[in-house]
């Protein structure tokens, strides 16, 4: 039986991300996207964050039903490339994307229509920044809320499409990394905005440092630097630094090198190690992990014995020396069952206590 509880949610994921003593394992299962349904909005109305009200009374909703320990400022991925001028598709029930019919940048000349932006004056980055501060208003001294920024590259890809962006990677780089360099002065004004409106961390989605995308001296060329400058920020704001990475084999060392992160929210184990087990054992004492519960097969399809034992399985290896949020090891299905949610944040308070 858990033992009550002596901390604020906030105060647990502090401590647990710092490798302090929390009194349990934190859980945070990413309910983001899937909130739009506990504030009674589309998936397409959610996304398009007109209603912050509305958003704002989801996520407190959110955490009475769930449980949870923090929210993640995520919308969807297309939230900064909108900004620049991506034409963004708001389907009803699911994802927003953009249109890669019709891509903002059509070939590496357009590159150059990148121009510099101020985010809270954009419909959706201040949208974000507007959720966070009324979500730091309603629970910002009881539970943790981390903003989020999609890194650079993946912005750029979202405006030109991801295959022909890989291309120019390497046919036309000078192009891009001008163009990064413009959206890294973005990300780190947003970063800022974020953190000033209340985030207590900011989360950089780093997708494409894995083996599953671009090769480590690709990625570091070119998005490297840019997690440098905007993490400094966060750094210097005295808040937590996070990543989120959901690729298969991880460039975790290229992550210290460039971000000196806090935790890193991920899917699958660092590309230099083989199991959790391994993971623990090299990253574990200086990285901490939020994860890695597999999104589809376990939180969304996954019966109750089953969420329970994958939760148990990762709070054996991973909760030894704190560290650890236990949390799926991407966002929450947004159409998967908010009680599956909850059972996760039951297994951290039955597994997962520090004695």
């Amino acid at each position: 039986m858990a033992s009550k509880e002596q901390m604020t949610s906030l105060e647990r994921v502090a401590a647990a991300l710092t490798f302090g003593q929390p009194d349990r394992v934190p859980a945070a299962p990413l309910v983001c996207g899937a909130t739009h349904r506990i504030a009674g909005l589309t998936y397409g109305e959610w996304s398009q964050c007109t209603d912050i009200e509305a958003m704002v009374r989801g996520h407190v909703d959110a955490l009475d039903l769930i449980g949870h320990d923090g929210v993640v400022m995520l919308v969807d991925l297309s939230i900064e490339a909108h900004a620049f001028g991506c034409e963004i598709k708001f389907p009803e029930s699911n994802t927003a994307h953009p249109n890669y019919d019709d891509p903002f940048i059509k070939s590496h000349k357009d590159y150059k229509k990148i121009q510099k932006i101020n985010p809270r004056k954009t419909q959706r980055m201040k949208g974000v920044i507007e959720l966070t501060a009324g979500l730091s208003k309603e629970i910002g001294k009881t539970h943790a809320i981390v903003g989020f920024v999609y890194g650079s590259i993946g912005v750029l890809s979202m405006l030109r499409g991801p295959e022909a962006f890989f291309m120019d990677l390497m046919e036309h780089p000078d192009e891009v990394m001008e163009a990064v360099q413009v959206v890294d002065e973005v990300l780190v004004e947003y970063a800022k905005a974020q953190l000033e409106a209340g985030a207590h961390s900011i989360c950089y989605d780093h997708l494409y440092a894995s083996q599953s995308i671009l090769s480590k001296e690709l990625w570091e060329k070119f998005e490297g630097p840019s997690v440098k400058k905007v993490t400094d920020v966060v750094h210097k704001a005295g808040a937590l630094v996070s990543f989120h990475n959901c690729g298969n084999g991880i460039y975790f060392d290229m992550t210290e090198k460039w971000g000196k992160p806090h935790a890193v929210s991920h899917a699958y184990v660092a590309d230099d190690v083989d199991s959790w087990e391994e993971h623990k054992a090299k990253w574990g004492k200086k990285i901490g992990t939020i994860g890695w519960i597999p999104p589809g097969p376990v939180a969304m399809l996954g019966t109750p014995e089953e969420i329970e034992e994958e939760c148990k399985a990762e709070i054996d290896i991973f909760a030894p020396g704190a560290g650890f949020v236990l949390a799926t090891g991407c966002e929450f299905g947004p159409n998967a069952p908010l009680r599956n949610a909850k059972r996760i944040v039951e297994a951290a308070k039955k597994y997962g206590v520090y004695k």
